[in-house]
């Protein structure tokens, strides 16, 4: 039998984090409606570590990936490797954070990190960061730089990553174009989606854990809401279902009665296990 996986939900605020400041009306001091950006890492039986988008907090979420660091002593939790990045698409909150890891750079010994995608948003993230994936490094910025190399995937395509078989397939984003999906094993991992086409959703069915992005009750022009989700999640009948990137709208304690049975609200640090 298969070892499981562990996905860990690194964060699963929007792009502007959660609670925004500016606006105390929509402020908690609930702990678990404060949330990092959106991100995840995936980890192996023997210590593999693969993300899923590299946003503007990810320095945070490879300190403390699990939100429970008291801040002070050692984070004996944190993230040391990276086995490759699977990008979702090119928006600053999936993106703005791989400068971040040329501090992995550094403690995998100068080991190059895999930058995997569709070839839209890669092109898009060279343009935004060309400086990451220069082929020399002359030596005294050699620490100061990520070493990163960018790897095409091609949708609906299985690819192999870290051991794992990755098949990328594209959702709609709505007016903001595509996102890329992943189902791997038993997890499908689909954030900042509006439509999900036909030819996705046979990715989504037979899902023991689904990462299902829904902003809030409101609609939306390029995001879920509640409605638009649990139709979806009918559709598909996912074993667990797990919400990310919800706004500051979402609160935990309201939304916890209100979900279905085998829907939950993700929090940062949230784990789920399943068959690679």
């Amino acid at each position: 039998m298969s070892t499981p996986l562990r996905l860990v939900i690194t964060g699963c605020g929007t792009s502007h984090g959660s609670p925004p400041w500016g606006w105390p009306e929509q402020w908690s001091t609930d702990p678990r409606d404060h949330r990092r950006r959106s991100g995840a890492v995936l980890l192996g039986p023997r210590g593999e570590a693969v993300l899923i988008d590299a946003g503007p907090d990810l320095m945070h979420q490879l300190r403390d990936p699990f939100n429970d660091w008291d801040g002070l002593s050692y984070p004996a939790r944190c993230i040391t490797r990276c086995d490759g990045v699977l990008i979702t698409h090119d928006h600053a909150d999936h993106t703005h954070g791989l400068n971040e890891l040329r501090h992995l750079n550094r403690l995998m010994g100068g080991g190059t990190i895999r930058i995997c995608g569709h070839a839209t948003h890669l092109a898009m993230v060279h343009r935004m960061f060309p400086y990451c994936f220069e082929d020399g490094h002359d030596e005294a910025y050699a620490l100061a730089k990520p070493r990163l190399e960018l790897h095409q995937l091609t949708d609906h395509l299985p690819a192999h990553l870290a051991g794992l078989t990755v098949t990328p397939f594209p959702v709609g984003h709505g007016s903001a174009g595509r996102t890329t999906a992943y189902r791997i094993g038993g997890l499908a991992y689909c954030t900042d989606v509006k439509t999900v086409p036909a030819d996705a959703l046979a990715h989504l069915h037979g899902a023991e854990v689904l990462v299902l992005g829904m902003l809030r009750d409101q609609e939306h022009e390029t995001h879920m809401n509640w409605a638009e989700a649990r139709a979806l999640i009918r559709a598909v009948a996912p074993q667990r279902t797990i919400l990310v990137h919800m706004g500051p709208e979402v609160r935990y304690a309201d939304w916890q009665a209100r979900l279905p049975a085998g829907v939950e609200l993700a929090v940062d640090g949230l784990t789920a296990t399943f068959t690679p």
